[in-house]
């Protein structure tokens, strides 16, 4: 036990490092290339574990027996180390470069370098000591557990750049714990540990002094809003700028105008930040001149002055919205803005903003995720605004992280239509003529479920064809003959295009857009519209908080999937096919294939990508926080699932049949539950305080994660008992690739078909489990290695 004790350490800490270093790289990815990169350095980390596993199975021999095999785990805990400090420095470097987008094939290669070490770690930890697995793996998912909290704690002090740094100390300490429990060579593994320990925690300390090229530029890549902003002809520069877990926010100031000042989101989503005097019966040229261009100014000129009571501004940003709700006359205003960061700097730039955020007793704005805000919450507002509410940053709108923030889905436009005063307004300023469209199809949806036809529900709503920025307003009452056709010549007068335009109750042709007033008037079905869009090679299929892709408009997946998918499709083939046809040496000198432990392995890794990706994005809404989301999430899951690997490890061998057979049969029956039942249920429990919803998250994740942790050591275990532990890198492999898979294809399933169905689809693979583990009659097997 007193050897043991070092060793599970070091492998907590090694496990924590990278769990948080997967984390920390996917906001430096969103800061230095796009937020498309982000699914990526998942995909990378898992297939850097992977091509770890098979280095291990073709190379251990070289030490495997040897006087050098003792020090060889803290050895590749060391390297670990190293080679996160040297992937971060060369990120850096690659960042600094013009044109910065050029080489995502550099960076993809600097990312799996650490992962592919830490492969090499994890697989030789297997193989070596693959009859305490059930102990290791718990220290492994425990580390992992504490990692998700560790990286978001890093994030937040020391930024993406000095958090990774740290994580790469973190890993060091690890290595320096294993090399104490050497039995041979110590004075070798504690030479190199110390080494990589002196070197991590010296860069760690340069980095956070600032110098020497250590942060990471913004402005160097041309695809995002912020190079525009600092090399366009305001010449605007960055005068504040700060990390966390959320995303790095900067402000921009620009030499040639102050009228007002842009905040960005790792470089993109831009909101800007108006010159205000604060004084709202004058509030200065730039506010004045926003009123007049802005369109999202529009919707406040007919509404009725005396249903102005309160308004809710979901995303406010550097404050628009907010200026532009105060100046209509609003007596209260609620905002609800998700990035903590941006809020920060709005406020500290009171001087300039007229202390919008903090110097008015009726304006309140709050930190919080708007739909999670609205869901909570029992007040009514006359108006509800949303200007531009998509982040192009690792919150996706393409959806490769998984991570959409359910504001625009048939779900929520009903629950903003049941949050709305009698006569109360929803009014969303979006992107383009296709956002238009998806919007109206969901409103529609929203409103059909409440028993209103196309027709019906079309009075209520108005649309201005405002290029770049078209306005859609939904109304809780029809919108009377006399206001539409105000609203309709108005609209002309200011410049709208008609053509793109629609208000109810005008029947002259040419007026507005044919397609909308064909299913105002019952002449067009809202499905026969939506099929004439589509058949421009456009999707405008339903989103639902089951499938909330709004801006997924492409008939197809996204190429960047595509490619993930039938690249990852490809590796899983060839980790499977190697072992299938070349079989296992054992020490007796037979080979065998051992087809039913790779099956096993590779049902593993994938089921267990999708249930758990499945369920991050499920619980992500209820807690609010996407940032404390992901934290608690990832440490409950984890922290269960290590449970439960320890818990195997008091398994006999005679029961392991049995127990994995139980295992499956649990994962499966409780995701089978939670596909089924799970959106209800956390509507239920939404009421409960913030503590009270973290606790409920974890006890609904206890039973699940707890059964999955088992299958994993139990089967290592089994191949360890009949002398195959030379097999276990092999196996760490496919669990490794089938990892990656699993990541790729719960994409694929969401998008296409939705959440509820990637949970089923984890399901039927530990079925398959499942069915591996039993005998024909349908009773568990012991894991003997057949052929």
């Amino acid at each position: 036990m007193s050897r043991a004790v070092p060793l599970l350490a070091g492998v907590f800490l090694i496990s924590l490092a990278f769990l948080g270093l997967q984390i920390t790289l996917t906001r430096v990815l969103s800061v230095a290339l796009s937020h498309h990169y982000v699914f990526v350095v998942v995909s990378l980390a898992l297939l850097g574990l992977g091509l770890g596993g098979v280095m291990v199975h073709l190379l251990h021999r070289y030490w495997a027996g040897t006087r050098a095999e003792p020090t060889v785990l803290a050895l590749f805990g060391a390297a670990s180390a190293v080679v996160i400090a040297m992937a971060i420095g060369l990120i850096l470097a690659l960042a600094q470069r013009t044109g910065v987008h050029e080489y995502g094939l550099a960076f993809f290669a600097v990312i799996l370098l650490p992962f592919l070490a830490a492969g090499l770690f994890f697989a030789e930890l297997y193989r070596r000591h693959a009859a305490m697995s059930g102990p290791l793996y718990g220290a492994d998912l425990a580390g992992a557990a504490a990692g998700a909290v560790v990286a978001v704690i890093a994030l937040n002090v020391w930024g993406g750049i000095g958090g990774s740094f740290a994580l790469a100390v973190i890993a060091a300490a690890g290595s320096l714990l294993l090399a104490r429990q050497a039995e041979a060579g110590r004075a070798l593994a504690l030479t190199a540990s110390g080494v990589a320990l002196a070197a991590t925690l010296g860069l760690t300390l340069v980095q956070a002094t600032g110098v020497m090229g250590t942060t990471l530029p913004v402005g160097n890549n041309p695809d995002k809003e912020i190079h525009d902003a600092i090399h366009g002809p305001r010449e605007g520069a960055v005068t504040d700028s700060r990390w966390s877990a959320f995303g790095r926010t900067d402000l921009i100031t620009y030499a040639r105008t102050d009228d007002h000042r842009d905040l960005y989101i790792d470089g993109t989503a831009g909101t800007p930040m108006y010159r205000f005097t604060g004084d709202l019966a004058n509030p200065g040229d730039a506010v004045e001149t926003l009123e007049r261009e802005f369109p999202g100014r529009f919707p406040f000129l007919f509404m009725d002055e005396e249903r102005r009571d309160n308004a809710l501004i979901i995303g406010p940003g550097g404050g628009r919205d907010v200026l532009l709700a105060a100046r209509a006359g609003f007596e209260s205003i609620t905002a609800v803005e998700v990035n903590r960061e941006l809020l920060d700097i709005v406020r500290d730039q009171g001087a300039y903003n007229g202390g919008l955020y903090t110097d008015f007793d009726h304006i309140d704005v709050r930190h919080g995720e708007g739909r999670h805000f609205i869901k909570r919450s029992d007040d009514a507002y006359d108006l509800i605004f949303m200007s531009l509410p998509v982040t192009n940053t690792s919150r996706s709108r393409e959806g490769f992280a998984l991570t959409e923030n359910f504001l625009l889905t048939e779900q929520a436009v009903g629950e903003y239509l049941d949050h709305l005063n009698e006569g109360g307004q929803l009014v969303v300023v979006t992107h383009d003529e296709l956002a238009i469209l998806r919007l109206l199809r969901i409103t529609l949806d929203a409103m059909a479920g409440r028993g209103m036809d196309t027709p019906e529900a079309m009075e209520h709503i108005y649309i201005l064809g405002s290029f770049p920025y078209p306005v859609f307003v939904v109304a809780d009452e029809p919108f009377p003959p006399s206001t539409a056709r105000r609203i309709l010549r108005q609209a002309a007068n200011v410049g709208f295009s008609t053509n793109a335009s629609y208000t109810p109750h005008v029947r002259q042709q040419g007026a507005m857009n044919p397609l909308l007033q064909g299913m105002a008037h019952g002449q067009m079905s809202l499905d026969d519209a939506m099929a004439r869009v589509e058949e421009q090679g456009h999707n405008l299929s339903a989103v639902t908080d089951n499938r909330p892709f709004f801006y997924h408009f492409e008939p197809s997946l996204p190429q960047a999937i595509q490619w993930l998918f039938w690249a990852a499709l490809g590796a899983s083939a060839l980790v499977l096919l190697h072992p299938l046809a070349r079989g296992f040496r054992h020490p007796s000198g037979e080979r065998r294939r051992l087809p039913r432990q790779v099956l096993l392995f590779a049902a593993i890794g994938l089921g267990f990508m999708l249930v758990e990706v499945s369920l991050v994005q499920r619980l992500t809404l209820f807690l609010g926080d996407p940032v404390l989301s992901l934290a608690v999430l990832l440490f409950a899951l984890l922290v269960f699932m290590g449970l439960g690997s320890l818990a195997s490890s008091r398994v006999p061998p005679t029961r392991f049949g049995a127990a994995l057979a139980v295992a499956a049969l649990a994962v499966v029956a409780l995701t089978v539950g939670f596909a089924w039942g799970l959106p209800a249920l956390l509507d239920w429990l939404m009421p409960l305080e913030l503590a009270g919803r973290i606790i409920a998250s974890a006890l609904l994740l206890a039973p699940l994660s707890f059964a999955l942790g088992f299958p994993f050591p139990l089967v290592v275990r089994s191949m360890d008992l009949q002398r195959y532990g030379g097999a276990v890198p092999w196996m760490w492999a496919i669990n490794g690739v089938f990892s990656v898979l699993g990541a790729v294809t719960a994409v694929v399933i969401a998008m296409t078909v939705g959440l509820s169905e990637v949970l089923l689809a984890g399901a039927v693979c530990y079925g398959l489990v499942l069915v591996l583990t039993l005998h024909p009659d349908g009773r568990p097997r012991a894991f003997s290695m057949r052929r």
